[in-house]
Formats: structure tokens, sequence, C-alpha cells
């Protein structure tokens, strides 16, 4: 079955400057089309309608489809040497009908990349359009750079669609364009380092999620014939702690998602946008940490009524995260076609928590150890997150002491601090008389 998991086929920074850079045949072959037989007195410089509307006058004329032309401001495709290099991958022709300008720069590793403006004729085997990047002088009356495509009706949906390609090929050839879209607030930079083999979770419920995120990657066609919107929906509830946020960087990791969250003081109108960017994205991944909260701040109604007025056709899966799901309404749990599946992500039992102490300590304890202390932590109702924090606690014990492997003082120092702030925190008695007794 195909999963859409992306290729490993990333490039070192150099590897990319080299593939981009302006070199002679680049070049010529970019200018050598270079229309000039026609008169552009009259281009407007200060007012981009207008500047928009002389090049549809000017321009539109290499177009085959005519028809219902319009204009669009996009800035997602500039003619440099990234967009020369998918085009020349995928037989992608570009045409210079009117160059405006051009700028050029050394790399840190010695390439000269550059970025042409003006006016150029994008066109495949299934798609046309014009790309223009004209200088205008802006509000200040200063120098700006207008971005603007003009085409067909007929041709705008494969213009997306090459638009989206060109977007998903940056992605898998680099690591520093790998952002999650936080709608109000600043993007998030990430790599996909999180695997389904290093996620802990119960096998049973990791599988069903990972099948379920599969299953919908492959059925599009499925979702189109039914005329069913492409979406899908869950929430992933339980104590903190325990891999909830993990699981959605195993998903953003694994699979062509582009994922897209709100900030954390997000309203309405965030909420709203979040939803809009994702019908452009191919497929999206939408998530809300902390539901429970959220719901708090914004009005649930409008969130109900984005869920159910979502009819995205490029495919859009929510996940919501919440530690108590008592504290939902039954009109956000208890109605499939907003979050169709619900999933309990537990405290880790013994097996789970010694898999934990190990994957940490290695072989740092011995199994004896790692066993007893495994016991105490799922007795006293340990996460994840706690289990981890003793190992970090246990390792700056014994580096403060000079010691690369920690010994039974880092262990019960380190024990005794998190009884401590557990015990804070949950306000109830978690005794290590037991535990203090056995050592």
């Amino acid at each position: 079955m195909a999963t859409n998991k992306i290729v490993e086929q990333y490039l070192d920074p150099i590897s990319m400057e080299k593939q981009e850079h302006l070199s002679q045949q680049r070049l010529a072959k970019l200018f050598a089309t270079q229309i000039t037989n026609f008169n552009l007195i009259d281009r407007p410089k200060t007012n981009f309608i207008d500047l928009m509307n002389w090049a549809m006058d000017n321009f539109s004329q290499f177009l085959v489809d005519k028809e219902k032309l319009n204009k669009f401001v996009h800035n997602r495709i500039v003619i440099d040497g990234q967009f020369m290099q998918f085009c020349e991958e995928n037989k992608i022709s570009i045409k210079c009908l009117y160059k405006d300008s051009f700028v050029s720069w050394k790399t840190d590793g010695n390439f000269e990349k550059f970025f042409a403006q003006g006016m150029f004729l994008i066109k495949s085997n299934d798609v046309e359009f014009l790309q223009g990047s004209l200088f205008a002088k802006g509000n200040q009356f200063e120098d700006e750079i207008s971005f603007f495509i003009i085409c067909s009706d007929t041709n705008y949906s494969e213009y997306l669609k090459l638009r989206n390609s060109f977007d998903a090929w940056i992605t898998e050839r680099d690591r520093s364009n790998l952002h999650i879209r936080v709608i109000g607030g600043d993007d998030v930079a990430y790599t996909k380092d999180h695997t389904w083999e290093d996620l802990f979770l119960q096998e049973d419920i990791k599988q069903e999620i990972k099948e379920l995120v599969e299953n919908f990657l492959s059925s599009k066609d499925f979702y189109i014939k039914n005329k069913i919107a492409y979406k899908r929906g869950m929430i992933l509830y339980g104590p903190a702690g325990n891999g909830k946020t993990s699981l959605i960087r195993t998903i953003i990791s694994m699979y062509d998602f582009k994922p897209v969250t709100i900030a954390a003081d997000a309203d309405d109108g965030d909420l709203q946008e979040a939803f809009r960017y994702c019908e452009e994205q191919h497929p999206a991944l939408l998530y809300f940490e902390d539901l429970d909260s959220l719901l708090e701040k914004i009005n649930v109604s409008s969130l109900l009524n984005l869920l159910d007025g979502v009819s995205s056709k490029n495919g859009l899966l929510v996940i919501a995260t919440a530690n108590e799901i008592k504290k939902l309404k039954a009109n956000i749990t208890d109605r499939p076609s907003r979050f169709d599946r619900k999933f309990e992500i537990v405290l880790p039992n013994l097996e789970m928590t010694i898999k934990y102490l190990k994957k940490w300590f290695s072989n740092l304890i011995t199994a004896k150890k790692c066993s007893e202390l495994a016991k105490f932590l799922v007795q006293h109702q340990c996460s994840y997150s706690h289990v981890k924090e003793f190992y970090v606690s246990c390792m700056f014990s014994a580096l403060s002491n000079n010691r690369k492997t920690p010994i039974e003082k880092d262990i019960k120092k380190s024990l005794a601090q998190l009884v401590k702030d557990k015990n804070l925190l949950n306000n109830n008695s978690m005794s290590m008389d037991k535990y203090f007794g056995k050592t």
C-alpha cells in the first residue's frame, strides 16, 4: 500500500548551491528567447494594478488559451536557479518575453546565485501561464518588485498543482525549508527525525493510528468518487507527557503533510485563516494542542462550523490533543464528521517503562536496578516525561561530580527531586521509603 512517505533525498547546502548557481549555459538559455519587437514605452511606473493590466495587454498574446484571463498576486514562484532546476528536471519550459533587471550574488560556497525580473512564459504539456516580477514605485515611492501571474480560468488549477509540486520538491531536497506554519505566530523549523520505531506508545494504538494515516493518504480517489470531503479527524487524550506531541511529530516526519497549527493566543480570525490556508495545501495536517484550553479562548461554534464546512479536495487531517476528554462537550467528541476517532494515550506500564529506561540508561545501570526503578515509577504514575527528566537529573548529578556513570547516590538524589516536584504539582504524597528500603 502506498504511504506517501517522503523519500529521503535531502541535499547539503553546497550541493544545492552548485545545482542552482548561475552558469553561462543557464544564463544563455534563459535570455536567448527574449522578445524586443514591441512597444514598452507606455509601461506604468507607480500603480501595481496598472502594471498588471499593462502586462496582460502586452504579453497575453503569447498564451494559447486567452479565454477568461485573470491576474493573481503570487510570489511563490520566482525565476531563479532553484525554480529553473525544478523546471529542468520536470521538462517545463521558461521563455523570457521581457527582461526587467537581473540580480546575482555570491553564496557561502562561492557559487553565484541569481534572481531575474521581467515577464516569463511558463509552459508544460499540462499548463501555461505568465509570470511577472517587475519593478515599480511603491507606496513610499521606493523601488519594489511586484509579483503576479496571468493565466486563464482553465489553467489556474493546473498552475496551483505545479506550484504545490514545486513546494513539495523544495521540501524533499532541503531540510532548511521544513517549517511548521504557525498562524498568528512565527513558523517553527523542524527536521524529519521521528520514526514509528522510535515512538514509545502502546503497540496496538500505534499500529492503529499508523494504519489510519496511511489509509487516509492512499484513499483520495475514494473520497472524490463518493463526493466526500477529503478529511479525517482524531483526538489524542490522556495525561501530559506520554507522547501525544511526539506522535504528531512522528506523523509530520514520516509523511508528506504540510503541518499547520495556531499560536497559543490565537483568536477566531487565526482559526479561520488556518483552515483557509490548509485548503491550498496537499495534503495538510492541522493540529491543535491542548484543545480543552484552546476552547476557552475561541468561539466553539466557529470551530464547529469550520470543521463542518471543510470541503477539502487536497486532503486535510485534523488532530487535537487534550489531557481530559471529559472536559470537552459532546458536540466536539460525539460527532464523527468532526473528530472521527478518539485515542487514549495512557501512562506507560511496567514493560514500557523498562524499555524507556533502557533507551536512556542503556548499560549505565544493571537490569535489576532498571526493574526496581521501573516498578517505583509505575507505582507512582510517572509519565515518559518524568522518566526522561529522571535520567537527565541522574546524569547531571554524576557529571557534576566528575563521574561518567551514575551511582546509587545520583539515583537517590534524582528520585528525591522527582518525588518533590511531583508532590508539588499533584498536591499528593509520594513516598520513597519502600524504594530506599530495598537499596
